[in-house]
């Protein structure tokens, strides 16, 4: 009774055990927000279950859907490409992300057969395009989802004497 509005962020990446709670406490009043993109869930892994988004409209029918399409940090090519991959899930949200920023380089997709051969080709890629492009260390960035990417991107770095850290 004590909480009549209830906000969730992320919440394409709730478990069972998340789900139950937000249930229990929404009971009384049925006032709850949630946030989140179902093409975004990406711990199944920790427990997270997808149905917990795809499912709410049906669980709280008097809920009314927001879609926030417009990608504002994304070129046009990175969006579509994305889009078209997205487009083949099966169970999903509908929607039609969109940017009007400039459509940016072509996307390369590059195979590894593992994480040290992944690191090997990002480090041999920014060494190659530093060296034919005299592009400044500031110009590159390398982003990785989990912490455990970093030992293998570091040892490539420093085998291809790239700087781990560069301030121009």
């Amino acid at each position: 009774e004590r909480f009549q509005y209830i906000l969730v962020d992320e919440y394409q990446d709730t478990n069972a055990s998340q789900y139950l709670i937000v249930k229990k406490l929404a009971e009384r009043h049925r006032r709850v927000c949630v946030v989140g993109d179902d093409s975004q869930s990406i711990y199944s892994f920790r427990g997270a279950n997808i149905e917990n988004i795809l499912k709410f409209q049906s669980n709280y029918p008097e809920s009314k859907l927001f879609k926030l399409e417009q990608n504002y940090r994304s070129t046009k090519n990175i969006v579509n490409i994305a889009n078209s991959l997205i487009a083949n899930n099966q169970n999903r949200i509908k929607k039609e992300v969109f940017s009007q920023r400039e459509s940016g380089n072509l996307i390369q997709i590059l195979g590894a057969m593992s994480d040290v051969e992944e690191a090997y080709m990002v480090a041999g890629k920014i060494a190659e395009m530093r060296n034919r492009q005299y592009e400044k260390w500031a110009d590159f960035a390398v982003l990785y989802r989990t912490n455990a990417q970093s030992r293998v991107l570091e040892e490539a770095m420093r085998k291809h004497s790239l700087p781990l850290w560069a301030l121009e």
